[in-house]
């Protein structure tokens, strides 16, 4: 009897592992980059071309998510991260290896937090035990709606509505409203997968071994560092993963390039920073705190908002609290204020002070400090990366700092093809405006590029065929 028992329930537990299903559930639509404040002209409705995907099975908590679509007004981009529980999360670089491995991250988090994009995937958590911080509306086994909160830059604290209509039971439609404003809307679908396709879903690319990387610094990891550029001029790098900010310390004090604030990801359930616990200002308040530990004594004097996306700008409430200046392209300042200044911003260093946060706007040159370390706030105008933006001009050592507009992977005198539009047009503003010893910094890439690299990019085939 025993050994029967004991057949059986091997034969069951085999029948389920053969009839466990892997699927995928992707949603195609739209999303709203201006609602994001990553558009053209934030705050004016931009929807692009959007898909979400989750790729998840019956029996294991592991998930595999997939987005493509415009991060940026002048950018495609696609990603697709694995979450292999307990310690695994994958960056997968399918066209081009290595991929990036994260050991010691915290990957059953990161599935679960992907997991309920599919909404079958959320109820049946959610009927074992509710989601934390969700309230959710669930009829006859289908999930009607989902109402969370989270800390939006330039937004403050919103609440955030899923809602789902399912007139075709196969085909659910999905809409996210943050704060009222319509952020993502799409239908989903699913897909069976089957055989070795799902094997291949969780292996590394093939072609070159995984760059190893420690779980701590997934998804981001705020590790600031100082580099010395030149007397008196210096990068702040680390601020968060893949932000660098340019520092000059004038007769006036520091003068900053950039207040950073984090990202939240929206396709979540809860939605989640990439730097967690530090909420809208507390990014900007690390880095605050970092520069008065290497310039005791030094006031932040001035902060420049290269433009108005919400992760440049986001953060200037905590240099307002620091007694800095707060410049901005003279477009985007009435936005800047209006926004800076909400209701709903959370409580940080600014609201003690009780009172309204100014914005000064740059409408062509403005010169901060004296010789030897001059700072030269440059109007740049509009360009395919947005409707306004500002250049800081090291003056006296021929450092120019850009955020967004130039972005090189290496160097190579020709531009990037996945952003080919915004990096020649930069390349035809700076051979036009800059001293020709002029060395170019940006954000997001450690490369210094030589104004004389960017006459090269003009001359590249891409930049010729955009031209014509």
């Amino acid at each position: 009897m025993t050994a029967r028992f004991l057949l059986l329930s091997i034969s069951a537990l085999l029948a389920s592992a053969v009839n466990a299903d892997t699927t995928e559930f992707c949603l195609d639509g739209e999303f709203n980059l201006g609602a994001r404040y990553q558009g053209s002209q934030p705050g004016v409705d931009e929807f692009v071309p959007t898909r979400w995907c989750v790729v998840t099975d019956d029996d294991s908590e592991r998930a595999r998510f997939f987005g493509s679509g415009k991060s940026n007004p002048d950018m495609n981009s696609s990603w697709t991260v694995a979450a292999l529980p307990p310690d695994l999360v994958r960056i997968v670089n399918a066209e081009d290896p290595p991929d990036i491995e994260f050991r010691g991250a915290d990957a059953r988090n990161e599935a679960r937090l992907v997991r309920r994009l599919d909404p079958r995937r959320f109820v049946e958590e959610h009927s074992t035990a509710p989601v934390d911080g969700v309230r959710a509306e669930i009829e006859a086994g289908q999930l009607r709606s989902l109402v969370m909160s989270t800390d939006l830059p330039l937004r403050g604290r919103v609440p955030i509505t899923w809602r789902w209509d399912w007139s075709d039971d196969a085909h659910p439609g999905l809409t996210i409203e943050v704060d009222g404003a319509v952020f993502f809307r799409a239908t989903g679908s699913w897909r069976k997968i089957e055989g070795k396709d799902v094997d291949a879903l969780w292996i590394a690319t093939a072609g070159a071994d995984p760059v190893q990387v420690p779980g701590e610094n997934w998804p981001s990891r705020v590790n600031m560092s100082r580099i010395d550029i030149a007397d008196s001029v210096y990068l702040v790098r680390g601020v968060r993963t893949g932000f660098q900010h340019l520092v000059v310390a004038t007769s006036d004090g520091l003068v900053v390039a950039d207040a950073p604030a984090g990202w939240v990801e929206l396709h979540q359930v809860p939605p989640t920073d990439l730097v967690p616990g530090l909420g809208i200002s507390g990014l900007s308040e690390q880095f605050i705190d970092f520069l008065g530990q290497e310039f005791p004594g030094r006031p932040v004097h001035a902060v420049a908002l290269t433009h108005a996306h919400d992760d440049h700008s986001g953060g200037a409430r905590a240099f307002a609290a620091a007694g800095a200046r707060v410049y901005a392209p003279a477009e985007s300042t009435e936005f800047l204020e209006r926004a800076l200044n909400s209701t709903s911003m959370p409580g940080d260093r600014f609201s003690a002070l009780d009172r309204k946060l100014d914005v000064i706007p740059v409408t062509d040159k403005l010169l901060l400090g004296n010789e030897p370390n001059r700072v030269q706030l440059v109007s740049i105008g509009a360009s395919p990366h947005g409707s306004a933006a500002l250049g800081v001009h090291a003056v006296d050592s021929a450092y120019f700092f850009v955020s967004d507009l130039h972005v090189p992977n290496s160097e190579d005198g020709t531009p990037r093809a996945d952003r080919l539009a915004t990096e020649c047009w930069f390349a035809d503003w700076a051979v036009g405006n800059l001293p020709s010893d002029t060395i170019v910094l940006n954000t997001h890439s450690t490369v210094e590029t030589p104004v004389s690299r960017l006459v090269k990019y003009l001359e590249s085939e891409g930049c010729a065929e955009l031209s014509n």
